[in-house]
């Protein structure tokens, strides 16, 4: 059946017959004098993705090549045309920079906030990915496992120092009252 076949394209890799006919897998090889070289590449867009679930702009830039986007975060976006990082939460014991939106649920005001531990961020946005790599590592058990903070409503904490957090903000009613 053409739906259950892997089809070959340049650079599949033909995996041998184990009892089984040879099969295409879709992947690709890596010459094991390439690992050192992959492993850069793979902790460099790493860092970048990091960096823009926090919304950061510029700092991407040293982790990207041309064709991955280097000349676009190379430039300065402005608020309202792309993400920034222009928030700080302390979320449980770690602060968060960030960015976040804030939207209309059936005239609800909701804030969606995702960022990143700032000790990690600042390590990233300095260029020093290892740093951050070991330091992302020795952090990881300490983030909360909970779905909720105080504050806030639906948390996720990932243990690589990231959270998307969800919360209600007062209505305009509630802030003239007070």
């Amino acid at each position: 059946m053409l739906s259950e076949r892997n089809l070959a394209y340049a650079g599949a890799v033909k995996v041998p017959a184990d009892g089984h006919r040879e099969r295409i897998q879709d992947g690709f090889l890596i010459p094991r004098k390439e690992f050192g070289w992959y492993g850069q590449l793979l902790a460099r867009t790493g860092a970048a993705g990091q960096l823009a679930f926090a919304g950061a702009g510029t700092e991407i830039a040293q982790y990207l090549t041309d064709k991955q986007g280097h000349k676009h975060y190379r430039q300065q976006t402005f608020a309202g045309s792309s993400s920034v990082r222009d928030a700080r939460h302390k979320i449980g014991p770690t602060v968060y920079v960030g960015t976040d939106q804030v939207f209309r649920l059936n005239r609800i005001r909701v804030e969606a906030f995702s960022g990143t531990a700032e000790e990690l961020y600042d390590l990233l946005v300095k260029g020093q990915v290892e740093a951050y790599r070991n330091r992302a590592y020795e952090l990881r058990d300490t983030y909360p496992t909970s779905a909720t903070a105080p504050l806030w409503g639906p948390v996720s904490f990932g243990d690589d120092g990231t959270v998307m957090a969800l919360r209600v903000l007062p209505t305009q009613d509630d802030e003239e009252s007070s």
